[in-house]
């Protein structure tokens, strides 16, 4: 219910702008061609900055990114392999997870609005990673858990997958400061979606360890920020720029934590707490910055742009799951990870205004 409610009321803002430009367009047949304004326009009460926002026919636009990222996450180091086994002095190979570089996609839609020349978009964000690691003895040699669930051990694998899923609705207006420089602040909603997955095997003898946890996150808030464009070239209707864009987000969060061990022994046995789920109020950063080339065509009907950029996203108190356990028949003890979750990579975007 909360995606087709948020679906829903971003939907009808988008179509409401979009209709708002339509009806401008048929009263005013200079309409779009005064967007490109190089000047600003004053009113007794006010200066309105001059629109940067491209030119179309019909205020609809259309947008695609090709996502090349890379997650990394807080407390990824999970066993430390102990080769020294004749001295005193403890030595040996820390082992921790590197996610794997993986693709994603975003797409989206919006239009250009007659009141005030806003503009507003709605559009979907998808990636996910996973990475695995192994380790194994000889001899003497020994393995401790750093996630205390069970040391030492002799052979252990470790698999973690990160699945990450946000809509953003935002609302914004493209504006002139200077000559080559435009910028556009906005306002919005994001709902996210980011789930973590982790799978422990630990072997020592005949004994084997078996946990699963898993770290289910959905939270939902308001967001601001600024997008920026510096203008350094421009040959006919071909524009080359620098551009960064900026924004932040405070989120209500629900995390929906389990957790799973058994032990196949000689007796089996197993560890189960409940009641682990948290809310938690979740804040976020994210940005990119790049270059970029658009153009217009179609006497200026319709436009082209694409942007290559390095964009990053650092989400707060993303990992909930349990670290430090200590689990006998008469103390079970234990705390929260409280681990961050960054993304990082290049961005392809691919924008058509029509």
């Amino acid at each position: 219910m909360n995606k087709l409610a948020l679906f829903g009321f971003i939907a009808l803002s988008i179509c409401v702008g979009a209709e708002e430009v339509e009806v401008a367009a048929a009263n005013d047949p200079s309409y779009y061609s005064s967007q490109r304004a190089s000047d600003s326009v004053s009113t007794p009460n006010a200066v309105t900055l001059a629109s940067a926002a491209p030119l179309s026919s019909n205020g609809w636009y259309i947008f695609g990114d090709l996502l090349y990222w890379h997650a990394d996450v807080d407390h990824a180091d999970w066993a430390f392999k102990n080769d020294n086994t004749t001295a005193t002095a403890i030595a040996g190979p820390n082992h921790s997870l590197n996610f794997k570089w993986g693709y994603g996609f975003r797409v989206g839609l919006g239009a250009n609005m007659d009141y005030d020349q806003w503009d507003t978009n709605l559009y979907y964000t998808w990636f996910q990673t996973e990475n695995s690691n192994a380790v194994g003895t000889k001899g003497a040699q020994s393995v401790e858990d750093l996630f205390g669930i069970a040391s030492p051990f002799t052979q252990g694998k470790i698999d973690w997958r990160i699945h990450f899923s946000v809509i953003d609705w935002e609302l914004g207006r493209w504006f002139y400061v200077s000559k080559h420089l435009a910028l556009r602040p906005h306002i919005g909603i994001k709902n996210a979606w980011i789930s973590q997955n982790v799978h422990t095997r630990l072997t020592k003898g005949s004994d084997k360890f078996n946990s699963r946890s898993s770290n289910e996150f959905w939270g939902i808030g308001g967001t601001g920020g600024l997008n920026t464009t510096w203008n350094f070239f421009t040959v006919g209707t071909h524009h080359f720029d620098f551009f960064g864009d900026f924004a932040g987000a405070l989120m209500y969060g629900h995390f929906d934590i389990d957790h799973r061990e058994v032990l196949t022994a000689a007796v089996t046995s197993g560890f189960h707490p409940k009641h682990l789920n948290r809310n938690l109020m979740v804040p976020m950063l994210q940005g990119i910055f790049g270059v970029s080339w658009d153009t217009g065509f179609n006497c200026n009907r319709c436009h082209f742009g694409m942007r290559l950029g390095y964009e990053f996203q650092y989400w707060w108190r993303q990992n909930q799951m349990l670290i430090n356990e200590l689990n006998t028949a008469s103390l079970v003890s234990y705390n929260r990870s409280l681990g961050d979750l960054a993304l990082q990579g290049l961005t392809i975007d691919f924008k058509f205004d029509f």
